[in-house]
């Protein structure tokens, strides 16, 4: 087994929603999207399946899931099958989807793919998307370009090789062939509320596990004005 990582930290502490703004922002920014019960949607990292499972009981719509961490399968398998819904559950990389191209009206991405090669991930998703297909996308940004220093210590706690700036994400939306985009929501973590840990199950973590919460709560704290989100809605080139 590898190293102890964020993703493993969140799975472990069975945190549902850990992206900025919680499941409450997520409610809000599918509202941008036209789902119907005829459409065909796929989760790009569905953790525990809270998001999907709402997309399903709200629209009755086709939904496809995938996630890579072992953790994250476990946990969304039971809820899907204590729920008794129809949601079709996958292990896979954004970088590889396991689908065919030009199936999906609508791809959904809750603070996943920085966690992954962004480009290569970003141009899976145009192409399993239909002409004219939507991707929601609620991503980590930086309000500055980092220094290598701080970029390291971003690193140390998630894992993720590079942090962007929102210019950043908008020249990869556009080389992926999402030239129509907008940003919908956005602000920096100090002003994203937070809900309270104390009723986590944190005897749960193993000791590796203790010290990256440790290093988060830090660095939280010290990059509040710099790390932020922006949601992404955008659409694939119709021809």
């Amino acid at each position: 087994m590898g190293k102890f990582n964020y993703i493993d930290l969140i799975a472990t502490l069975g945190i549902e929603d850990a992206h900025p703004g919680g499941f409450d922002l997520t409610k809000e920014m599918v509202k941008f999207l036209p789902i119907k019960s005829n459409s065909s949607v796929l989760e790009v990292g569905c953790g525990s399946g809270k998001t999907a499972q709402y997309l399903y009981e709200k629209y009755k719509c086709s939904i496809d899931t995938i996630d890579i961490n072992d953790r994250m399968l476990i946990n969304a398998k039971k809820r899907f099958n204590k729920k008794k819904i129809p949601i079709n559950l996958f292990q896979a990389s954004a970088e590889k989807l396991p689908f065919q191209e030009n199936v999906y009206d609508f791809i959904i991405s809750e603070s996943v793919t920085s966690f992954t090669n962004v480009d290569k991930s970003l141009s899976e998703y145009a192409r399993v998307l239909k002409e004219g297909g939507y991707l929601l996308a609620i991503e980590m940004t930086t309000e500055k370009p980092l220094t290598v220093r701080e970029q390291k210590d971003i690193q140390d706690v998630y894992g993720i090789s590079k942090t962007r700036t929102v210019k950043e994400w908008e020249n990869s939306l556009v080389r992926a062939g999402f030239s129509e985009y907008k940003i919908i929501r956005g602000e920096t973590i100090v002003n994203t509320s937070t809900k309270p840990m104390s009723s986590l199950p944190f005897d749960k973590l193993p000791p590796d596990g203790i010290e990256l919460l440790h290093k988060f709560q830090k660095l939280i704290l010290r990059y509040k004005d710099v790390l932020g989100y922006r949601v992404f809605l955008c659409r694939k080139q119709r021809y």
